[in-house]
């Protein structure tokens, strides 16, 4: 491995030219201008955002920047997006960069304005743009066209945004022309049809640039660029590069390369199927333009950063993703350090619409609230976890840390439950970078794992007398539907879940057959299509969903759902139910306009059955089961996982809630024992959950 004082992240980069005061950056590790929805409604930064950044200063980035910050009211595009659109923003945003200055880190922000991707809804004014073409991805508002002196108006707004980012203290000040905001609309065909000076797709990026080095002659300055817009209708890599020829470059002092647009979103936050790196290849023709490159795009491993920095192909590398799912990230990249690893789900990116841009991995992000560690436990303090799938290996985490000796018992044989399977599909292979991080946690930290191993969740207090636990956190699960129709029963019909446990040689490389059914259209039935189809076998999907994996965000399902919709072998019939199956046909219903009639449809293969858990009875609130549950283990209980509140059964809601109840647990165990009743109850407590009987 590469010693510290050789590695090329951690060599220092000064930026600054043409006689402008230089600044440096102490190693090549940036933050990237991610949006997150931490502000205030009206654009003012929170103690929740200033610590979120902090955190990533101290963690040892050379440069933190903030989110795109727009410039003007009609350019907010998010709910809670940050503002540098009046001077009242300053005070806040001083208090950021003296904290950034304090841990070393240099200050950057980026400038934005949302154009015809903002939405009256969100922002409260009319959205503007270079002509009126509308975003459908964004909201499908038509825009309206601004006239030419609107468009010096515009470019004084950018002005004096910078005025004010200078006197809020940041060093570096981004100009954001990428990813189908306002100045990549005046440089795209797609967004640009008008026919005066503005129609020249460099003029006002040119005038923004111009207006931002007056208004902050001595701060440094670069531009964010996509280096291919997506859409065949849009720029091309090679008119990317045409446009940046006749930009006013020797008023910049470094470029910022990333990719997409609205209208091609998986090039803006990658999909975990395409390959780490992946803008080196466009990254070596903007060496022309003699500026130092940053660049972003599925940096998500030391490795490939000390490549894409080594060989030469940027200066620095903006870092979004893999630091949001933990700051020691960092460390990973300059020092060797262990780090929780980034899975490219993009729950990121698809909560951005919602609210607050929570993560997969990281439980303790995105959640209104600046986080708060698990409090430490009493000494000696055992807790046993019942399942070792996400929410399971997140509590039993969380409670070593906070000093307990924790015990996880599974009745699988591969860590990770239903993720261990999610790993292995097509549309995501960074899922097993999970596991391997709790089975390397695990280790470290002592946490013994007992799998193979069934529990009777209805004995708890026999567990407890089995493992010395002083606290149990049920992570099991909910229990499955029953497919519920006529036939059910007959041979070849199972769940999509024991049916790859029977068949590991799907996963693993080996034979696929030639065709199956799936019932059901949530994210588990999608991606198995997807693996399955892309093998060559023939698949028949039929769901209740209106859409394909509805409890999934657009970004996670971007690249899976047009293949199925592409394939000549994938059939999909949404909004239906299966009334029959008598082993070879299907009678489904539902599927005309008004939801009326039925029709049998040949059924090949395999009928496998995926629908998601069902949670526990919402009549009876899950605290006063925990209440219940404690009083007859005699130790306190909690419950993890998504069957506890009611949200949809994928593996960022496993781990918010894993997380959670290991905080609870942690505070009991931390408080006097006298504080909780530990007298049996009369009478059974019954609970139906997979891996236990009532």
């Amino acid at each position: 491995m590469m010693e510290h004082n050789t590695r090329y992240a951690a060599r220092p980069l000064t930026l600054g030219r043409n006689g402008r005061t230089p600044r440096t950056l102490r190693n090549r590790l940036a933050s990237a201008p991610m949006e997150r929805n931490y502000g205030t409604a009206d654009g003012h930064i929170t103690e929740q955002y200033i610590d979120y950044l902090v955190t990533r200063a101290r963690a040892g980035l050379g440069l933190v920047t903030t989110e795109a910050t727009y410039v003007r009211a009609d350019g907010k595009g998010r709910t809670h997006q940050l503002g540098l659109h009046t001077d009242a923003m300053i005070p806040g945003l001083r208090r950021l960069t003296d904290a950034l200055h304090a841990e070393g880190a240099l200050a950057a922000v980026e400038l934005n304005h949302g154009g015809r991707t903002a939405q009256t809804a969100v922002s409260g004014h009319k959205n503007v743009a270079p002509s009126p073409v509308p975003c459908a991805v964004a909201g499908g508002e038509v825009p309206r066209e601004l006239t030419a002196g609107e468009c010096h108006d515009l470019v004084a707004a950018y002005a004096a945004a910078a005025r004010r980012a200078v006197a809020a203290g940041f060093d570096v000040i981004n100009i954001h022309g990428a990813h189908g905001y306002l100045i990549h609309q005046f440089m795209s065909p797609i967004s640009n049809h008008r026919t005066d000076e503005f129609a020249a797709p460099e003029h006002f990026l040119n005038l923004v640039i111009d207006a931002v080095r007056e208004a902050a002659p001595d701060a440094i300055v670069g531009v964010r660029v996509s280096v291919v817009e997506g859409p065949a209708e849009g720029i091309s890599a090679e008119n990317q590069l045409a446009i940046m020829a006749k930009a006013n470059l020797d008023q910049l002092d470094f470029l910022d390369l990333s990719a997409g647009s609205y209208d091609a979103g998986e090039w803006i936050v990658q999909p975990g199927e395409w390959k780490p790196g992946l803008l080196r290849d466009y990254a070596a023709a903007y060496r022309q333009f003699g500026l130092p490159l940053g660049m972003a795009g599925r940096l998500n491993s030391p490795a490939v950063i000390e490549e894409v920095l080594g060989d030469g192909v940027s200066d620095f590398v903006s870092l979004a993703r893999a630091i949001h799912a933990d700051p020691a990230f960092v460390g990973g990249v300059l020092r060797g350090e262990a780090y929780r690893p980034c899975i490219a789900c993009n729950v990121c990116i698809d909560t951005l619409g919602q609210g607050q841009v929570t993560c997969t991995v990281n439980p303790a992000v995105g959640r209104s609230r600046v986080p708060l560690p698990t409090p430490g436990v009493r000494p000696g303090s055992r807790v046993a976890v019942v399942g070792s799938g996400p929410a399971g290996l997140t509590a039993a985490r969380e409670l070593a840390l906070a000093g307990a000796q924790v015990t996880v018992l599974d009745d699988g044989a591969r860590l990770g439950g239903q993720l261990a399977l999610a790993e292995r599909m097509k549309s995501t292979p960074d899922f097993h970078r999970f596991s391997d991080w709790s089975e390397a946690e695990n280790e470290r930290m002592g946490i013994e794992l007992r799998q193979r191993r069934r529990v009777d969740v209805t004995d708890l207090a026999g567990l407890v007398r089995e493992t010395g636990a002083d606290a149990v956190v049920l992570a099991t699960g909910g229990t499955r539907p029953g497919a519920g129709f006529p036939g059910a029963d007959l041979p070849g019909v199972t769940d999509v879940r024991d049916w790859l446990a029977a068949h590991p040689e799907v996963l693993d490389g080996g034979d696929v057959p030639d065709a199956v059914t799936i019932w059901g259209a949530d994210s588990v039935a999608m991606s198995l299509a997807d693996t399955l189809a892309d093998r060559g076998t023939a698949v028949l999907l039929v769901g209740p969903q209106d859409v394909l994996a509805p409890e999934s965000g657009r970004r996670a399902k971007i690249l899976a759902v047009p293949r199925l919709e592409q394939n000549p072998r994938v059939r999909v019939r949404l909004g239906a139910t299966i009334e029959e199956y008598d082993g070879g046909r299907i009678r489904i219903a539902g599927t005309s306009r008004d939801g009326s009639g039925s029709e049998w449809l040949d059924a090949p293969g395999s009928l496998l059955v995926s629908r998601s858990v069902l949670p526990l009875d919402g009549s009876v609130p899950a605290e006063d089961r925990e209440a219940d549950l404690a009083r007859v283990a005699g130790v306190p209980v909690a419950f993890a996982g998504t069957v506890v509140d009611h949200t949809p059964a994928i593996a960022s809601n496993a781990v918010k809630s894993g997380y959670d109840a290991a905080q609870r647990i942690a505070a009991a165990l931390a408080a006097e024992p006298a504080a909780f009743a530990t007298e049996p109850e009369a009478g059974p407590f019954e609970l139906s959950m997979n891996g236990a009987a009532s």
